[in-house]
């Protein structure tokens, strides 16, 4: 009889044993089919940036000072935007009259709509620069010189006296993000 309890003893323990292990190797393989599809997604939807973030980045990193914000009622008065077209925007214009220094980002709701902002931008700027063509030589050169920087769902408007520092300033935040992510491997 004791032989026969020992025996049956040592089979729930195997048995035991045998169905914890696959547990145990069933959630390891559904833990790394998980992982998998969570590096495969995130791309560019892991940057959740606020206008706000990346023109105070901007700002910071190129010590531009003097820059004055447009509330976001006021935004249209520059940038005519159709409705639906962004999510959020920050504009910033140098208060000085002696620096035509201007940084404005805009979060795009979709990817279809980028070309739409494209064209409010390019109208803004062409506007701008026939204002000041037989004016004011210097601002009309800042504006010629103005540079669109895109990396969707952001669009980066640079006037600036060093557009590829704003625009290497700009890359940086999604690097460093992707840096960061890889580096938690």
């Amino acid at each position: 009889m004791k032989d026969n309890n020992e025996s049956e003893k040592t089979n729930n323990i195997r048995l035991t044993i045998v169905v914890v292990t696959a547990i145990a190797a069933t959630a390891a393989i559904i833990s790394l089919i998980i992982l998998l599809i969570f590096r495969a997604s995130g791309t560019e939807g892991t940057f959740n940036y606020t206008a706000h973030d990346i023109t105070k980045q901007v700002i910071s990193k190129m010590n531009y000072e003097n820059l004055s914000e447009i509330t976001g009622d006021n935004i249209i008065k520059y940038y005519e935007i159709p409705s639906g077209v962004v999510s959020d925007s920050a504009v910033y214009i140098s208060s000085r009259t002696d620096n035509f220094t201007e940084l404005a980002c805009f979060k795009l709701n979709n990817e279809d709509q980028q070309q739409k902002l494209l064209d409010v931008i390019e109208d803004y700027l062409s506007e701008k620069e026939s204002t000041y063509q037989n004016i004011n030589e210097k601002a009309y050169n800042a504006i010629q010189e103005s540079k669109v920087f895109t990396h969707y769902p952001y669009v980066l408007v640079s006037v600036s006296s060093d557009n590829n520092s704003v625009k290497s300033t700009f890359e940086a935040m999604f690097e460093e993000k992707s840096i960061t992510d890889s580096s938690d491997d």
